[in-house]
């Protein structure tokens, strides 16, 4: 696949070796003629597709969990206007508090399948999770206690609305060393509507004193992302990288609904995106550019030369835990019997088995040039737009090319600058 904007030098990419390289403008307009099968750049750029460097890193699972999210709460203070969760945090089933005597022996249960070297990640989910930090702690210490010892590294993260931070719970997560990802939509006049309180009033000044609180503790813990959400009632992605900015934080991101599916909306998204990128690329290069967090992701890839072959390890290397202690394949599928895969400490490890295709493949991916950039996509958003959850989404396609398009000539102005 090749690239060119504007005045620019052209762009090649190497599908299968995550490789960017420029090319000569000669080769572009020969790549472009009727039958390029006759060119000499045809022939070079046909050698350099056959080659195979073995630096590039395999995206293969290996079989076992490896990241378990815990909804420690299905409650939430917040009633946000886009909420998937049931429209109030409870997946259409309310639980104060998960019961953590019967989660812990889930824990140690995959826990004692890490292999010594390897890692267990846990982030704790909601409703709102700070509504229960004893829970937290509790879960964190055991962990850490299971994995003393035993050269497996056990590492915490959490997703809160950031409106009930205080020196307590921080005090735990600073314990964890945990990476904390705040929701948040933009300023008060765009975040106030979208993510109200349960009584109407607006969340984001709440957010804001919490935040500073939460800068007596940055040197403890571990790296803190806003996240944003974005649909057609909501599309001010630019405002809210701006406000973002103001917050200090490490990372940002900035993700489409999953309930959107409006064609408009995701071209202006993709829009939106790119002037961020160019925004945050002249004013600190590629080190700011990397706060946005996709664009982070994708250098990391082309950097390491690490293929992906499956979005995010759904159900393989990945489950969610709801607060009544079942086990689900995806977030967002909590409460769906068809992707139930446990519950208390009967786990069908054999259907995980089964489930270890790669998703590029499940997909049918195979001949797409950002396959191993992408790995195949979000099933939940493909099930939620075509009705299969291994039926591409053309929408999530479209903005995921674009997004990869952006970043490679991004990535060559970071790599001709050093």
């Amino acid at each position: 696949m090749a690239f060119k904007w504007g005045q620019g030098s052209p762009l090649a990419f190497h599908a299968r070796n995550l490789e960017v390289a420029e090319i000569s403008e000669d080769t572009w307009n020969e790549m472009s003629l009727a039958e390029p099968s006759l060119s000499a750049a045809f022939e070079a750029l046909t050698t350099w597709e056959s080659e195979c460097n073995p630096e590039v890193k395999t995206g293969k699972l290996s079989v076992g969990i490896r990241s378990l999210t815990i909804n420690v709460t299905q409650i939430c203070n917040l009633k946000c206007t886009y909420c998937a969760a049931g429209g109030d945090g409870t997946y259409g089933s309310p639980q104060t508090k998960i019961n953590v005597e019967k989660t812990l022996p889930q824990l140690k249960l995959f826990l004692e399948r890490v292999p010594a070297g390897g890692s267990f990640n846990i982030t704790f989910l909601g409703g709102e999770p700070l509504l229960y930090p004893d829970g937290i702690q509790e879960i964190g210490n055991y962990v850490r206690l299971m994995t003393a010892g035993r050269d497996i590294t056990s590492r915490f993260s959490i997703v809160t609305n950031g409106t009930l931070f205080n020196e307590t719970n921080l005090n735990i997560l600073r314990n964890l060393k945990a990476n904390i990802t705040v929701s948040l939509d933009g300023p008060a006049e765009i975040n106030d509507k979208t993510r109200p309180t349960r009584t109407g009033v607006g969340s984001t000044a709440l957010v804001v004193e919490g935040f500073r609180l939460l800068e007596r503790f940055r040197s403890e813990l571990g790296t803190l992302t806003l996240h944003g959400v974005f649909n057609r009632e909501n599309m001010q992605i630019e405002k809210a990288y701006e406000f973002f900015q103001t917050l200090n934080a490490d990372r940002y991101e900035f993700t489409y609904s999953v309930e959107e599916s409006d064609d408009a909306t995701n071209r202006l998204y993709v829009d939106q995106m790119n002037t961020i990128a160019s925004k945050a690329y002249a004013l600190g290069g590629e080190s700011e550019l990397r706060k946005i967090n996709i664009f982070n992701q994708y250098f990391n890839a082309l950097d390491t030369q690490q293929q992906t072959e499956n979005f995010c390890g759904s159900g393989k290397s990945f489950l969610v835990m709801d607060a009544k202690n079942n086990l689900y394949t995806c977030p967002w599928e909590v409460g769906n019997k068809d992707e139930q895969v446990g519950e208390n400490t009967n786990v069908d490890f054999a259907r995980m088995e089964n489930e270890n295709a790669p998703l590029i493949e499940k997909n049918n991916c195979q001949n797409c040039w950002a396959r191993f950039m992408c790995g195949g996509g979000c099933m939940f958003i493909h099930k939620k737009s075509t009705g299969n959850k291994h039926q591409k989404d053309g929408h999530f396609c479209y903005r995921t090319r674009s997004l990869l398009g952006t970043t490679f000539m991004y990535y060559k102005l970071s790599r001709a600058s050093c």
